[in-house]
């Protein structure tokens, strides 16, 4: 007798999926949140779910989404994510877009090696950043990879260390030694957690998405194999046209509706509320922000999907991301206005989700954002990968991808 192979998810069946997840991520968001700890359960509960392959290829066990032509899946997924806990949801994003990096720019063997493992539960970390919590002044990209017998050796320090807390792989964003540009050189090494040398720091005292756990982790004089070296040195900025900005939007977008449909049944519950021509005209228009954010987002998710080119796409990403920001950070802070002081109370939920909307769109400087779309105003082109930011943390990058829109 021959058995056939499981069927492959569909995106309604992952949508299904978060759906009966995302009341639990909601129930236990409050002590995660006062406890500052991991959301282990949580993601115990969505790797059954198959909630850790999204970015996957589908010959790989994955659901293929972060793709060419199968971008916008993935950020509706994000989205109801984030509806139901935002700290779960970009802890989740975090993962899939490091198994998409990994899955994008390793060599048939490396593929063969890490996806399986990863498909079967192993967890990875983006390490990027090299902010430090508890230093002043401009961050300076310093992670290099010393070459030497089999590999290469790295001394480092990571900040924001999203998923290490149970990942086994940490995927960091380091340089190889030369006298190019950061960006040029750049390449992922892919860290096992418990590799000799890595130590994750006990440093996470924060505002908002506390349950994140992002912490720093410390690199000394870890040895890193040659074969755990992904990609080509620059390739991310020159041959990769994706991005994260459209992922960040679709969370600030969940986390905002979540925050609007939390004030929207309380102001239903009471009739004094419920009767203010002045309430509900602010509500109306908090509605129309959230509109405007999703369109924005699924029209420019489409854009992605159909290939078109990938600086004018990721100008559309940030309008998105810049009124999804708006919707996030305006929403809940104006809830409590119509709400009153009884609204501040631990039993409900708007005071996390205010702390945690003021925390989490940081990843992103907006001014920064928009300052670039108003260079392109001004003729001076846009490019994806040519400005510092939260898909690119470089100054002045220009790979192939910016070439053509990349003003002087």
């Amino acid at each position: 007798m021959t058995i056939a192979p499981p069927r492959a998810l569909t995106l309604d069946d992952l949508k299904a999926r978060v759906e009966e997840l995302g009341p639990r991520f909601r129930q236990r968001m409050r002590d995660l949140d006062a406890e500052v700890a991991f959301p282990f359960e949580n993601f115990a509960e969505a790797a059954e779910a198959g909630l850790h392959t999204l970015c996957l290829p589908e010959e790989y066990g994955g659901a293929g989404l972060w793709l060419p032509g199968n971008y916008s899946g993935w950020y509706e997924l994000l989205e109801r994510l984030a509806y139901w806990d935002t700290n779960t949801a970009q802890l989740l994003q975090v993962h899939n877009h490091a198994a998409g990096i990994i899955s994008w720019h390793s060599t048939p063997s490396q593929r063969d090696h890490f996806l399986p493992r990863i498909a079967d539960g192993a967890f990875c970390a983006s390490l990027g950043s090299e902010a430090h919590l508890y230093e002043n002044g401009a961050e300076v990209l310093a992670a290099e990879l010393t070459a030497c017998d089999g590999g290469y050796r790295l001394t480092a320090r990571k900040g924001f260390a999203s998923v290490a807390a149970i990942a086994t792989y940490l995927m960091v964003w380091a340089a190889v030694e030369g006298d190019e540009p950061y960006a040029e050189r750049m390449v992922f090494a892919v860290v096992e957690r418990d590799a000799p040398g890595v130590e994750l720091l006990d440093d996470w005292q924060m505002l908002g998405m506390r349950s994140t756990v992002s912490c720093g982790v410390r690199f000394d004089d870890v040895f890193v194999p040659a074969d755990h070296v992904v990609g080509e040195p620059g390739d991310w900025i020159r041959k990769d046209p994706r991005t994260f900005s459209c992922a960040y939007a679709a969370n600030h977008i969940g986390s905002a509706q979540g925050a609007f449909d939390f004030i929207a049944g309380y102001i239903g519950d009471r009739d004094d509320l419920n009767g203010s021509e002045v309430v509900r005209v602010r509500l109306g228009r908090m509605d129309a922000k959230l509109f405007a954010a999703r369109a924005c987002l699924a029209a420019t998710a489409a854009r992605l999907d159909r290939g078109d080119d990938p600086d004018e796409v990721e100008a559309d990403a940030v309008r998105t991301m810049h009124l999804a920001k708006d919707a996030v950070l305006s929403i809940p802070f104006e809830g409590f206005d119509l709400l009153g002081a009884r609204a501040c109370h631990e039993r409900y939920p708007l005071g996390q989700m205010m702390r945690d909307a003021r925390t989490f769109p940081l990843h992103f400087r907006d001014d920064l954002y928009v300052e670039r779309l108003a260079e392109m105003a001004r003729g001076r082109g846009f490019s994806a990968k040519g400005g510092r930011g939260g898909s690119t943390p470089f100054e002045g990058t220009k790979g192939q991808l910016g070439q053509a829109h990349a003003g002087a």
